[in-house]
């Protein structure tokens, strides 16, 4: 009987092999998708995510943290980090503390990333909502 056992899981592994060796594109892309899919953070109901006009940047506010997405560059900082963010004059504005950087306000103000302004207000509304949060509940990170 175990010699019968022997030779069925030898069995099943060959056609096993024999079947991965034969995968068809799609099902390559979609195992490449779910690979990457595992990695992705996912947004609770409360989170932010929002992408400039051009789509070349992306902003999200995921538990207590700000990540700030270029196109070769992240930047991942606590929320409480995020200082003096508004929307005005069509433009979202925000400085980072502790890296001295002040996000989207370059030039004349009218350089920089663009984001609709119904995902500005929502992304600063969140953030002084996170940061209401934190302090609050006594924590700082």
């Amino acid at each position: 009987m175990s010699v019968f056992l022997a030779r069925s899981a030898g069995l099943a592994l060959l056609a096993l092999t024999a079947l991965s060796a034969c995968k068809d594109e799609q099902t390559k892309v979609a195992e490449a998708a779910a690979r990457i899919a595992q990695r992705t953070q996912v947004l609770a109901p409360d989170d932010v995510q929002i992408v400039s006009t051009d789509g070349r940047t992306a902003l999200e506010i995921i538990g207590d943290s700000v990540h700030v997405f270029h196109e070769n560059s992240t930047i991942r900082v606590p929320a409480t980090h995020i200082e003096n963010v508004r929307y005005a004059d069509g433009r979202l504005r925000f400085d980072i503390k502790g890296i001295g950087m002040k996000m989207f306000e370059v030039g004349d103000g009218t350089e920089g990333a663009t984001f609709r302004q119904a995902d500005a207000l929502q992304f600063v509304a969140v953030v002084l909502d996170r940061q209401n949060q934190i302090e609050m509940a006594g924590k700082t990170p």
